[in-house]
């Protein structure tokens, strides 16, 4: 199926989020959609999809041309796709949303057979009967990747599909889209921010930078030239070369102290660990969806309670203590879900300050204007509303919210779906968190994130902490063998 997209406009009051882009999306590939965030790549596939309709420009399927399309016509035609937050109705179970989404209506029996077909091809695991609160992110997007895939979609849009699934999840992924385009007859629209995988999957890139298309690419891709027509040559080079791996953190006293803890959630027990983590650290958790690690980020954030056993911060002991108690011991916690956990999509911008300091009330603008433009290069007006952030724009109003005196600073996938200039502020910002005494501990779906940015790693496999790494003593392969299982931790050499 060809699909071309010319002279696409799409504005959001003064700002033209599209301005005069034209891609071509040929049938047989794999097309990427690269730019930073705030470039335009989601604006312009959900114009595709039929969820926000152009102020300008045509849409031509299979040779026939539209001024614009809504959902239902997108569908019809075979365009579907899949957004980097999850769209679903977490009351119900996995198997009636993977029923919803405008195919036949199946009922319980061959909604479960499709679900399980579709999941043993793609490596997934959903418990068909469980509510879709209970997954994680990371499992939400899975089900949401498998309702796409039974239905006849000719047209495919991936918006980041990588984030939350593991390696071996990847690859069974990436083979999936080349069979799906194999025919000559299908396409794929992949929106990445990963240029290793877009040089290893895609045919075409089409680059966006400030809503227009400035850049074109056909295979093989040149890393270099994409960072270039993306950033700028200089901050190309600085977005490409990560800093060195942090030494670990041995002589401090230690800031948090975890001895037997058992913490819980609605639908995970970790197994009793201890783990000291000193000032200055910066600790990465590794493990695969369902392994422990976001409820161990949750426990230490005072989100997930501790059962049983100890948990101290700065001396404070907080096992079993309310979330306030977290709040005073100068804790933070960055959700994964940036949109549902960590910001109100309703309230504006300022608004979100005045929550975050609420003894600074009167100062919001001011402090709007030092912390949140002046410091994070948030771009967005102070009396927008949240839901108009991009995905790097939420993360960064998120950052800026966080007190100056925090002393753990817990973040869950803190890099999620962001382009290489906004994961280098955000790291920029972690290290110097770090340097001023704080620790940090962070979850990363991204292994070669954790080895570039990790003093230490811990690693969760079923629902257990299976090892503490020092930096110098792991690679890729070593972290991958022990969160899925297939070394403990004793085999595990230097």
């Amino acid at each position: 199926m060809d699909v071309v997209l010319s002279h696409i406009v799409k504005r959001f009051g003064p700002l033209a989020a599209n301005d005069d882009v034209s891609v071509r999306f040929a049938p047989g590939t794999i097309h990427g959609i690269l730019g930073e965030n705030g470039a335009g790549k989601s604006t312009l596939m959900r114009v595709l999809c039929g969820v926000l309709a152009p102020d300008g420009g045509e849409i031509t399927v299979g040779g026939s041309a539209y001024a614009r399309l809504n959902p239902e016509a997108a569908g019809s035609l075979g365009i579907g796709m899949l957004s980097q937050d999850p769209l679903d109705f977490p009351p119900l179970c996995v198997w009636e949303n993977f029923a919803l989404g405008g195919g036949p209506v199946l009922s319980r029996g061959q909604a479960t057979a499709r679900l399980a077909a579709v999941c043993a091809r793609m490596g997934f695991v959903l418990p068909p009967d469980g509510p879709v609160a209970r997954l994680t992110v990371a499992e939400r997007q899975q089900l949401e990747l498998a309702r796409l895939f039974d239905r006849d979609v000719r047209l495919l849009i991936l918006d980041e599909p990588t984030t939350g699934i593991s390696p071996a999840q990847k690859e069974a992924l990436f083979a999936v889209l080349r069979a799906f385009v194999a025919d000559g007859e299908r396409v794929v629209a992949l929106v990445t921010h990963k240029l290793a995988e877009a040089r290893e999957l895609c045919d075409t890139v089409s680059v966006l930078r400030q809503g227009r298309l400035v850049g074109s690419f056909a295979a093989p891709l040149s890393t270099p030239a994409i960072l270039a027509s993306m950033f700028g040559s200089q901050a190309a080079c600085a977005a490409a070369t990560p800093p060195p791996r942090p030494d670990p953190v041995t002589e401090a006293e230690a800031l948090v102290v975890v001895e037997n803890a058992v913490i819980a959630d609605e639908k995970v027990v970790l197994e009793p660990l201890s783990v000291a983590i000193r000032p200055g650290e910066i600790v990465g958790v590794a493990g695969i969806s369902g392994g422990g690690q976001e409820v161990f980020l949750r426990g230490l954030a005072g989100i997930a309670p501790v059962v049983a056993g100890r948990l101290s911060v700065a001396g404070r002991e907080l096992a079993g203590r309310p979330l306030t108690r977290f709040l005073d011991a100068a804790v933070h916690y960055l959700p994964a879900s940036r949109m549902e956990e960590g910001l109100f999509p309703g309230l504006s911008l300022l608004d979100h300050v005045r929550l975050a300091f609420p003894e600074q009330r009167d100062a919001a603008r001011t402090i709007f204007t030092e912390r949140c433009v002046g410091r994070f290069r948030l771009t967005n007006q102070p009396d927008s509303r949240a839901a108009r952030l991009s995905g790097g724009n939420q993360q960064r109003l998120l950052l800026s919210l966080v007190p100056d005196d925090t002393r753990l600073l817990l973040a869950d996938n803190p890099t999620r779906g962001l382009d290489a200039a906004s994961i280098a502020q955000i790291w920029d910002h972690f290290r110097e968190r770090a340097a001023g005494g704080a620790a940090v501990v962070f979850f990363s779906e991204d292994l070669d994130e954790l080895l570039d940015h990790a003093g230490r790693v811990l690693v969760f496999y079923s629902r257990a902490l299976v090892a503490d790494l020092r930096s110098g003593t792991y690679d890729a392969a070593c972290v991958g063998d022990l969160m899925t299982g297939r070394v403990a931790a004793g085999e595990v050499r230097p």
